[in-house]
């Protein structure tokens, strides 16, 4: 069962824990219209699409191309006949043959418009989510720091751009929605950058 953690000014974020790593699957609902996105269908396409019953699905949104973040999102994409979306520069490590370009600018969901935002590092096309009063921010930032970049393709200075460019720039009071595990804020990331910084992860 997914449970609502933000409402905004046009728009609902509502979560469900799946799959072997806890990855959270958010579905984004404008109130006006229903129309909604899933953003990461990592597991359990069952429950997703339970989950989006009276909604009217527009999207899948991938934040990145790792395994754990779109397992569900062929089965799901078929069952609800729209797009599974995902930006190109992860489209070899993803593997998803249904899947379409995102690039940086704005998707529209009813009334509400979502920024969708180049955020580079933990993979080189990882993306973040900002709108309504809320940042969903895949595998870029969590609370108490960034995302991995152990692999080969990861940018330590990267992923620390992408934070300072692009998520550090939104007012404290800001929600912080991650790719897995609990909600933390802007204001109580932002002073901890320099320990990041000085300590490479």
């Amino acid at each position: 069962m997914a449970d609502i953690v933000h409402r905004g000014a046009t728009s609902t974020i509502s979560r469900l824990v799946a799959g072997p790593l806890d990855n959270n699957v958010l579905i984004v609902a404008d109130t006006a219209t229903n129309e909604a996105i899933v953003v990461d269908a990592a597991a359990d396409p069952e429950a997703i699409l339970a989950a989006t019953e009276g909604l009217e699905v527009t999207a899948i949104v991938t934040t990145h191309g790792h395994w754990d973040h779109h397992q569900a999102a062929p089965e799901v994409a078929d069952a609800l006949g729209v797009p599974v979306l995902l930006h190109p520069a992860d489209d070899d490590i993803a593997g998803l043959s249904v899947a379409v370009p995102l690039r940086a600018g704005h998707l529209q969901v009813g009334s509400t418009s979502i920024e969708i935002v180049h955020t580079p590092g933990h993979t080189p096309g990882s993306v973040s989510l900002r709108f309504d009063g809320a940042a969903i921010t895949g595998d870029t930032l969590f609370p108490g720091g960034p995302g991995a970049t152990r692999f080969p393709y990861s940018d330590f200075d990267e992923i620390i751009r992408s934070i300072t460019d692009h998520l550090f720039t939104l007012p404290d009071a800001t929600p912080v929605i991650p790719g897995h595990g609990a909600i933390t804020t802007i204001g109580t990331e932002r002073p901890q950058l320099q320990d990041w910084i000085h300590r490479r992860w």
